[in-house]
């Protein structure tokens, strides 16, 4: 198994978790504990708060986004639900970015975002992957609960969990490396090298993507996140069992790609690659980062990643099962 994953040749760290227990713990450059930026693998947290907001008896998934962002276009048939399966038929206007140049706050960031849709009736109930959604939820969310994003990011899972190597990557150089952070790295092919991400950028494109790309975790945060909001007491079975289930031909919903035989996330961006998959009853779980990246490499690595959890789940206590 090990040679398996050694022949991805990803610089990076590496956890699998087999019966519930570590499996192999290692990593291939870098430290077992590094910390990298997970991406759009966040998303997954981030629905999980909306549901807790459902839980609560705050809103609905069947709400229509208007009871909460009326100047959004097509609100009145988008609904929350739409947001989080990315069927919502919303998009950025051609030509437009998320975010202000430069970051005033994350009020300022989602007015330029809302005021940048667009909506196609015609794709309403289609999937289509965009970060807007997410940006909306977390919207959403902070209205509320009269809370920004991070404070209730924290309240969530890193207060609770006792995340010690979880931070936003906006935060200080010190808790940053207190969290055992590394910076990202793309391959460049006009100078035959890697190079290091910007970190202005990087914090930049964070704070654009706010709820879908903003966060630093290693492997043993990452996993243990993971089994709360799966398994654990963040959601009740009725919430999991509603969130986590996803429609063909891309079972995708809360921020999971829910397969046939397991659960899988990825995170590609500012020099990073984050590849989550776990079983379906979370006893297995395969968790690779890396912080050297390369053009067009992404959509390579994660059907590689896809075949490898497929040989971990036919791998039981008495070995291969064919």
């Amino acid at each position: 198994m090990r040679h398996a994953i050694d022949r991805l040749n990803v610089k990076g760290s590496v956890l699998v978790i087999k019966h519930g227990k570590p499996w192999l713990n290692y990593a291939t450059g870098n430290k077992a504990d590094t910390s990298y930026l997970i991406n759009s693998v966040q998303k997954s947290m981030t629905a999980t708060m909306v549901m807790r907001e459902v839980e609560k008896h705050h809103m609905k998934l069947n709400d229509p986004l208007s009871e909460y962002f009326a100047d959004v276009p097509g609100a009145k048939e988008v609904k929350v639900k739409n947001l989080l399966n990315m069927t919502s038929g919303l998009n950025l206007a051609k030509g437009k970015e998320l975010g202000t140049d430069p970051f005033v706050s994350d009020k300022m960031n989602l007015a330029s975002d809302i005021a940048n849709t667009v909506f196609d009736e015609k794709q309403l109930g289609k999937w289509h992957y965009t970060a807007i959604n997410y940006i909306l939820l977390c919207g959403i969310i902070s209205k509320l609960e009269h809370k920004s994003y991070e404070q209730l990011f924290r309240k969530t899972y890193i207060q609770p969990l006792k995340l010690k190597q979880t931070e936003f990557l906006w935060s200080s150089k010190a808790e940053l490396k207190a969290s055992h952070w590394l910076p990202g790295y793309e391959y460049r092919s006009e100078l035959q090298r890697y190079r290091r991400f910007p970190h202005a950028k990087a914090v930049k494109d964070a704070h654009d993507e706010l709820g879908a790309g903003s966060i630093v975790m290693s492997n043993h945060d990452l996993a243990k996140t993971m089994t709360a909001i799966l398994h654990g007491k963040l959601l009740s079975e009725k919430s999991q069992a509603i969130l986590f289930k996803g429609q063909a031909p891309t079972y995708y919903n809360g921020g999971f790609y829910n397969l046939p035989r397991f659960r899988a996330a990825n995170g590609a961006g500012s020099g990073y690659y984050t590849f989550f998959r776990a079983s379906d009853d979370g006893q297995n779980m395969l968790i690779i980062q890396s912080n050297h990246t390369k053009k067009g490499r992404f959509v390579h690595l994660r059907k590689k990643v896809n075949n490898i959890m497929s040989l971990i789940l036919r791998f039981n206590k008495k070995g291969w099962k064919y």
